[in-house]
């Protein structure tokens, strides 16, 4: 993994929570977060999240791809 879950909250900025994952990757993406975390997100197991932390703990504990 080239980046810190913690840090991805960072790319989230200005999201309205509850998000769907897609809401999430195309702000991601808009503040220019590396490929492979937006990637991430499209793949992470919840549809949708409350908040970023919620966003952060399922990239900690979500498998990565190899």
């Amino acid at each position: 993994m080239d980046f810190d879950p913690e840090d991805a909250t960072r790319y989230l900025v200005g999201v309205d929570y509850p998000a769907s994952k897609e809401e999430l990757a195309s702000a991601a993406e808009k503040e220019g977060a590396p490929e492979e975390l937006v990637e991430r997100i499209r793949t992470l197991g919840r549809a949708r999240f409350s908040g970023p932390e919620e966003v952060a703990a399922e990239l900690r504990a979500s498998p990565q791809s190899t």
